[in-house]
């Protein structure tokens, strides 16, 4: 029995991808209603209420938001307005195409229990998911620069002009989207352009060249007009990141780790026996393949290396950098676990039903041994944080060392004891969630937050916050300004929390005077309902303002 010959009838084969498309789907959608803007995802939003359109075309930016979907917020701000689920639309749902696109791709190297296997491995993966819930654009990255990859390889060998558009249209998309993807378009169109100057050499057939040259010569020239102008506009905001960090062996392992979707190296090396084993079957079936990929992400790499940008020491950076060769990978993982689950039933002697069981629990098995389920235990609105994503060992990761352990103040736990449903308006805090404790308080008192924006009534205005008078119309959800809050009730029991100190010592950024926000809740709501040198705290019960009762 082959790993090929192990395929379900019809009607099984479609329930099984109908499942695993249906939990690529909850993963992605669990509590992504209440999911708080943060860290990098508010680039963008400070980009767009700071810079008209021409200004965030012309600057790829110090904090590296995305050009293209810096330019749609902007214009949906300004005109029907900008929501969470229109910034959250696109990582979705690229994130959720993946899932059956990838393995369509790679449908002449993967026979069908390895598409399907690849298509659960996506469907779970930790980083995948954390990209598809994730308003940056490496979601559209993986699956657009990865089928450019595929489309190029396959307009090479059977021609086609939908390939070669196909290959255009997403190349100079991830371009722009993500400038460095150009590492791996370069290189891709490099060794076709090699291959057909060796056809020519060889066969006298010059056709081939010339025409990967002139695919070559438009993507390029695409690509300059996209990323060009901003880079020699504002050639300080990449020189400023450019030979900071360099890539470090832990870097290499704690990637392997986050690409396998677990947080063990022990695990990590076990799991590098199948991605082996598949990578010895897809060299006998399609050697040059393999090759092109090794060379695509071995040049990126090297080239990411030289140039050395900021922060690439951290594995989460280095795989958003190399990303499109991660379905590659995690296809040679399916390959492998097909090949050794088909090995292990034939010693068995089990019958070939259980085939698919066998891979389910394999994959249930990386599921169970990843992140997910300590971060998807409870409430968690900070899903996205750095904390969760930064390194899959929690215990190793160095912000479990500077965040902890944490304090948990007692008035959250009697917060949390009170009757009714109340909600925390956290107010003060920092976006960048390694500067705040109120994700590991969560963690603790497990109620739902809003941030309560402090612009307007404390300060003019101030990072990870809304202008508090801007003409752009901005709508975030899980936001709340004290002003508005002041100023009309609510149906929800609600307290508000003021923070007058930051616990943790790496802080680079002090919190704002809060003073004059609450005298403003004092002078309309009465007394606090506590009071400590760290925490100023009213409550206000849905049913009228009552401060101190």
């Amino acid at each position: 029995m082959t790993a090929g010959s192990i395929q379900p009838g019809r009607p099984l084969a479609l329930f099984v991808w109908v499942a695993v498309v249906a939990a690529g789907a909850w993963l992605r959608f669990w509590q992504i209603d209440i999911q708080i803007l943060l860290d990098d995802e508010w680039h963008a939003l400070h980009r767009l209420m700071q810079a008209g359109y021409a200004e965030i075309f012309l600057s790829f930016g110090h904090a590296d938001y995305t050009i293209p979907l810096t330019l749609l917020f902007r214009g949906l701000a300004d005109s029907i307005g900008l929501y969470e689920w229109q910034m959250r639309l696109l990582p979705m749902v690229f994130g959720l195409a993946a899932i059956v696109i990838v393995p369509t791709l790679l449908r002449p190297w993967l026979q069908s229990a390895e598409r399907l296997s690849l298509a659960a491995l996506i469907a779970v993966s930790p980083l995948l998911i954390h990209f598809s819930r994730f308003v940056r654009p490496y979601a559209l990255v993986v699956l657009l620069g990865f089928a450019a990859m595929i489309l190029l390889w396959q307009w090479w060998r059977h021609g086609g002009r939908g390939r070669a558009i196909g290959f255009f249209l997403c190349a100079v998309t991830a371009a722009w989207l993500h400038p460095l993807t150009t590492l791996y378009t370069g290189t891709a169109l490099t060794w076709f352009a090699i291959a057909g100057i060796h056809r020519w050499y060889r066969a006298g057939e010059s056709r081939p060249f010339w025409s990967v040259m002139a695919l070559g010569g438009l993507t390029t020239a695409a690509c300059s007009a996209l990323i060009l102008p901003p880079l020699l506009a504002d050639t300080a905001s990449i020189a400023v990141k450019a030979g900071k960090h360099s890539i470090e062996l832990q870097t290499l392992m704690r990637t392997w780790e986050m690409v396998l979707g677990i947080g063990s190296p022990w695990l990590a090396a076990v799991l590098a026996v199948p991605v082996a084993v598949g990578a010895r079957i897809l060299w006998l079936r399609d050697r040059s393949f393999l090759c092109f990929w090794l060379v695509l992400t071995l040049v990126s790499g090297v080239i990411i290396q030289l140039l050395g940008p900021e922060w690439v020491r951290n594995a989460l950076v280095l795989v958003r950098y190399t990303v499109i060769s991660m379905p590659l990978v995690l296809g040679l993982l399916a390959i492998g676990l097909v090949r050794i689950v088909a090995l292990c039933i034939d010693r068995l002697r089990c019958r070939r039903v259980w085939m698919f069981p066998a891979c389910a629990a394999v994959v249930a098995g990386l599921y169970l041994a990843g992140p997910l389920p300590a971060t998807y235990s409870g409430v968690n609105q900070f899903t996205n944080s750095v904390r969760y994503q930064i390194d899959y060992n929690f215990e190793r990761s160095i912000f479990h060392s500077i965040m902890s352990p944490l304090e948990i103040p007692d008035f959250y736990n009697k917060i949390a004891n009170e009757p009714g449903q109340w909600r925390l308006i956290e107010a003060a805090w920092h976006f960048e969630t390694h500067f705040t404790p109120i994700s590991q308080y969560q963690r603790s008192h497990q109620l739902p937050i809003q941030i309560g924006m402090i612009s307007g009534l404390c300060t003019d205005w101030t990072w990870g916050e809304l202008r508090p008078e801007s003409e752009l119309d901005i709508e975030l959800g899980r936001f709340v300004f004290l002003s508005d809050v002041l100023q009309a009730e609510d149906e929800i029991n609600r307290f508000v929390v003021f923070p007058l100190s930051n616990p943790f010592e790496h802080e680079r950024r002090p919190l704002p005077d809060l003073q004059p926000c609450i005298e403003a809740f004092e002078a309309h709501t009465g007394a606090p309902w506590h009071e400590s040198e760290d925490f100023v705290v009213f409550r206000l019960p849905a049913s009228g303002r009552a401060g101190g009762s």
